[in-house]
């Protein structure tokens, strides 16, 4: 072998990258590099796609796993080598590995020998119960989209413990028909499955009713916000009663694409104030909905403006929101999520509500501390509430106004849970109806 064709090790001292040696010019170029003690030399050759198979099989055994990575993603690699590979003991090498198999898999051509193809098909199956969700996630990331795939294949992967592994597979494979997604709806896969479900394009009629049924809140709002959902009126018209008690589902509704009549005119009756304007200028209602929509905005805001005043019409919304609060509370607590999608509705009536049955104070003890532009006051109220210091920061500038420079805002409570309670305690000493009695603090 002549020594121009490989570059010389002494003139590089430290452990560059693979580009740093050319590649191999012959046969024996190869089998010298491929045994070199410079791991350089031996990944040049492991990711050369003019090697001879036979060299790229010896080196499945190669000591350093970048060797064996760069073997693993080499589309020349011999398939009983990437057999053995699918057993490495390192993830990143079964990881090249699968990226490369997904890739191959779908494009197996019908004149591929026999074996050959069932060797890449039993390679793709075991990679896609790997141990390690990352290498699983690879698979399911590549073939999401693809058609050509074992049936068996896709419905492990839909089913897979992991969301990263799932989600991909539920939200995009067309492989999965709509009896596949029915049956691991009922099957109360992890959470987040159903959510990527609602967000397929072209989600059925069957699929949506039963998504709809759940009680998957995340999945319901995803659902109402896919434009492609086919959604029956039934089905919009029995999310339309349940949104009574669920908040989050107002805004979603108001804003479906498609809206039927009835939902609409029932919706009219119970969101909040803002969102009566937007239901009130939608286009897709017949002129006797639209109608039927504006009368109850004004039925609506004569009841709660009248001559009693705006602070009465507050109240009276806030109180409306609060029973909602309470009856979702008893059945599951509010979580902060869920009062966190309530602020980026601007929902801020809910906020309250949740605010008041979360932390068990009274409203008018809640109302006060939010008009008390005290951050120090506001962040003890949303700590006793169980918000974390980031939604704390957006309770006091987005609902109680503070300004950007009044705001304190940070990655952890700027008091301890003692000073904050004696805070609330010595505000509280002030203030009438300091608890709520509906609801323990």
């Amino acid at each position: 072998m002549g020594s121009d064709a490989v570059t010389d090790p002494k003139s590089r001292h430290t452990d560059q990258d693979a580009v740093s040696v050319s590649p191999p010019r012959s046969y024996e170029d190869a089998k010298f590099m491929a045994s070199h003690p410079d791991r350089r030399y031996r990944i040049a050759v492991a990711a050369s796609t003019d090697v001879a198979a036979e060299i790229l099989y010896y080196m499945v055994d190669d000591p350093d796993p970048e060797v064996r990575r760069r073997i693993a993603a080499n589309p020349g690699t011999p398939r009983q080598a990437d057999s053995k590979l699918a057993n490495d003991e390192e993830a990143g090498v079964r990881a090249a590995l699968a990226a490369k198999i997904a890739n191959i898999a779908p494009r197996l051509a019908q004149s591929e020998p026999r074996a050959h193809a069932d060797l890449t098909i039993d390679i793709l199956e075991k990679l896609a119960r790997d141990q390690l969700p990352m290498v699983r996630q690879v698979v399911a990331e590549v073939l999401k989209n693809e058609v050509h795939i074992p049936i068996q294949i896709m419905q492990r992967l839909a089913r897979d413990i992991e969301i990263m592994v799932a989600a991909p597979v539920l939200e995009f494979s067309p492989i999965l028909d709509d009896a596949d997604l029915l049956e691991i709806i009922d099957e109360a896969p992890i959470p987040g499955a159903l959510s990527a479900i609602s967000r397929r394009r072209g989600v059925g009629g069957d699929v949506a009713d039963s998504l709809a049924r759940s009680d998957d809140t995340d999945a319901i709002i995803a659902l109402l916000h896919n434009p492609t959902a086919q959604m029956r009126e039934d089905t919009l018209d029995a999310l339309v009663d349940r949104a009574r008690v669920l908040p989050p589902l107002h805004e979603p509704l108001v804003r479906r694409p498609v809206l039927p009549n009835r939902a609409a005119c029932k919706l009219a009756t119970f969101v909040a104030d803002n969102l009566l304007t937007v239901l009130a200028e939608r286009k897709d209602l017949d002129e006797e909905t639209l109608s039927l929509v504006r009368q109850a905005v004004h039925t609506r805001l004569a009841e709660t403006y009248g001559e009693e005043g705006e602070d009465t019409r507050h109240r009276a919304v806030i109180e409306r929101e609060l029973a909602t609060a309470r009856a979702m509370h008893a059945k599951k607590p509010i979580s902060e999520e869920q009062v966190l999608r309530s602020i980026g509705y601007e929902h801020w009536a809910f906020v309250k509500a949740a605010l008041i049955v979360m932390s068990g104070y009274s409203l008018d003890f809640v109302c006060d501390v939010l008009e008390s532009a005290d951050p120090n006051l506001i962040l003890a109220l949303c700590w006793r509430a169980g918000l974390g210091p980031e939604s704390a920061a957006m309770v006091q500038r987005d609902l109680a106004g503070l300004s950007a420079e009044a705001c304190l805002v940070g990655a952890a409570y700027p008091a301890s849970p003692d000073e904050m309670q004696y805070l609330l305690d010595l505000f509280a000493s002030k203030v009438p109806l300091l608890l709520d009695k509906t609801v323990s603090p």
